[in-house]
């Protein structure tokens, strides 16, 4: 099974980066793609043709990708259309603060691992294979415990002071914009 799933990696991988653009994320799906066909293995092997198969789970992950990627984009729009469209910068400075502060409570109350991975990913900048290999750990398990801690911290930050919070900074901003548009997935 092993060196099936070795066979087959780089293509998925290539058909992946041919769509998606980005080589950490199509590593990232192919993962998943891997994963799913392990789960499965039983079924994978008896199977006559092992490569359909494979091409249409790895059609479908890429095409659930764009859609969870457009419906992200459609709740950013909605976001956006309910907000009073003014300027005033020290408001915006004061609630940036407070949500700044609001997330780094959050995440110095999660558990060591997910801490760790989440200050390496967002304030260092370090993608989940680079982190994957400084922890010495596989990038399922990186993207595992980055994705609990996001879902923590969605959970505990007051909503309606993130969603101001998440206009206001307007994705950018002191580094919280990629954390703030990443907690709305």
């Amino acid at each position: 099974m092993e060196e099936l799933l070795k066979k087959y990696r780089n293509r998925i991988y290539g058909f992946m980066l041919k769509y998606v653009k980005i080589p950490e994320l199509a590593e990232d799906l192919t993962q998943e793609v891997l994963i799913k066909i392990w789960k499965n293995r039983n079924r994978f092997l008896t199977m006559e043709d092992k490569e359909s198969y494979m091409l249409a789970i790895t059609r479908n992950m890429i095409r659930d990708h764009f859609k969870k990627l457009t419906q992200e984009e459609k709740y950013k729009e909605e976001v956006w259309s309910h907000f009073p469209q003014t300027d005033n910068s020290l408001i915006r400075q004061i609630q940036r603060e407070e949500l700044t502060d609001s997330i780094n409570q959050v995440v110095n109350s999660l558990p060591h691992r997910q801490r760790e991975i989440y200050k390496l990913n967002f304030q260092r900048g370090m993608s989940l294979k680079e982190i994957s290999k400084q922890l010495d750990i596989s990038p399922f398990t990186a993207k595992n415990h980055l994705a609990k801690a996001l879902k923590v911290i969605r959970s505990k930050v007051n909503p309606e002071s993130f969603l101001v919070g998440l206009l206001i900074i307007g994705f950018y901003g002191n580094g919280i914009g990629r954390v703030v548009s990443n907690l709305i997935q």
